[in-house]
């Protein structure tokens, strides 16, 4: 164990992801740790539960109101232990939830992934992977934005610096301080540009083995939004903000690899058997897992047409206008999984990835041929994306792939949490219902 994180720590936050991807959990006195460290820490099962808003939904099999929503434990996996000078005092350490019986909730989303990452190795392969996440940055802080109504945002800078050196350096002040705490919390980040929206910025991790890939892109949301409070600015992650502006995506970079650390996803002229396998994978079943890449209504407003943003099932090399680009030669070479928005828990979409690559490769599947120019713009129909939640919930509760996958209920818990999501959403009036049916209705 890594005991660094620890010196002159006086408390320890003992974190768990929950299901919208962000860390819950207690912070304990540091003269507890050993015990917890050891024993492990009682908690509430909420966290099994909640939805985008922290509030958990009380109609659920693995816990609710007919359990009381018992205690579970939280197991810390000492090897996550990390420190952040936006709170100079804590250690923070990612968590195992386990139940009354001692064995890891299947339901957790690390869990979830972990159980894929197991089925990859016993097929004798690895991963490599990176979830990039781009967010806005806005000069309204949190407080501000909520007494608003989160209306009448001012973002950090009045027009977009797509890869624009001189707009991306007038946020530097925020993004050297954001590096800073990410190289603090033993994350390492590659590059930082300016994307496609006015104050839209993106910071690039380096890739890991998926569990690692995905504590890393949990840790970097959490520490944005930290240093954006801390500064009087606000941060999100919201896969669509409005419909003038380009969407936040999360694209998940892959490389298949054997147990040697080897990367074997690509040839010189292109891709392995394998890689084209899991690469069928992903293309064939994409419409199956999509609820675990899209969880909620607002993730669909950028899945639509012209947003920049895949519609359906298609791949090429280099093409942005794809699901799945292909980049790179031979051992360099990897895919660039498309659709997620920045509002994806990483668990769950990697858990997902591997679940649909394993597939191809357990079907020997062949991807269909490459498109060339818009994949918008075919002239032969490609299978489509679910374009809204109701599809994509139709979807995954028809796939036995994904039922088989991720086990019967897992496949039953993430059925009702994105039906508790819907149901949110359908009893919800916007101000864009207003505005069109106020007057004219």
């Amino acid at each position: 164990m890594n005991d660094k994180p620890l010196e002159t720590a006086r408390m320890v936050a003992i974190c768990v992801p929950d299901n919208a991807g962000r860390l819950a959990g207690k912070r304990i006195s540091m003269r507890r740790w050993p015990d917890v460290l050891r024993a492990g820490l009682s908690m509430p099962d909420f966290h099994l539960v909640t939805g985008i808003e922290n509030v958990p939904f009380g109609n659920l099999e693995v816990t609710g109101d007919h359990t009381g929503f018992h205690n579970g434990t939280l197991k810390p996996l000492a090897d996550t232990l990390f420190r952040s000078s936006a709170e100079p005092e804590t250690a923070f350490v990612i968590a195992e939830a386990l139940g009354k019986d001692g064995l890891p909730f299947e339901e957790a989303p690390r869990q979830m992934l972990k159980r894929q990452a197991e089925r990859l190795k016993e097929r004798g392969f690895g991963m490599r992977c990176a979830v990039e996440l781009e967010f806005y940055l806005f000069r309204t802080s949190y407080a501000e934005a909520w007494a608003g109504g989160y209306s009448g945002l001012e973002p950090f800078h009045h027009y977009h610096g797509d890869n624009d050196i001189l707009l991306s350096g007038f946020a530097e002040p925020f993004l050297e301080k954001l590096r800073a705490l990410v190289a603090e919390a033993g994350l390492a980040d590659e590059t930082t540009q300016g994307e496609g929206g006015p104050g839209q910025y993106e910071i690039t991790l380096a890739p890991h083995a998926p569990l690692m890939a995905a504590d890393h892109s949990t840790i970097f949301k959490h520490l944005t939004k930290a240093l954006a409070y801390r500064e009087g600015l606000a941060a999100s992650f919201m896969a669509k903000i409005n419909e003038r502006w380009a969407g936040s995506s999360g694209h998940i970079h892959l490389q298949l690899i054997d147990l040697e650390d080897q990367a074997i996803h690509g040839e010189e002229d292109g891709l392995s058997e394998f890689g084209a396998q899991f690469l069928a994978g992903l293309l064939r079943y994409a419409p199956d897992f999509t609820l675990m890449h899209a969880p909620y209504r607002n993730s669909y407003q950028r899945l639509q047409p012209g947003n920049f943003a895949p519609v359906n099932c298609s791949w090429a090399f280099d093409n942005r206008t794809t699901l799945i680009r292909v980049v790179g030669r031979g051992e360099h070479l990897r895919l660039e999984f498309r659709l997620p928005g920045a509002d994806v828990n990483p668990y769950h979409a990697l858990a997902a990835i591997i679940a649909a690559g394993l597939a191809g490769l357990e079907q020997c599947l062949e991807p269909v041929r490459p498109v060339s120019g818009h994949a918008e713009r075919q002239n032969n129909p490609l299978p489509p994306l679910p374009s809204d939640l109701t599809v994509a919930i139709d979807a995954f509760s028809q796939s036995s792939v994904a039922e088989q996958a991720l086990t019967v209920p897992v496949h039953r818990h993430l059925i009702a949490l994105a039906k508790q999501e819907r149901a949110a959403g359908l009893r919800t009036v916007t101000d864009w219902d207003l505005k069109r049916g106020f007057e004219r209705a």
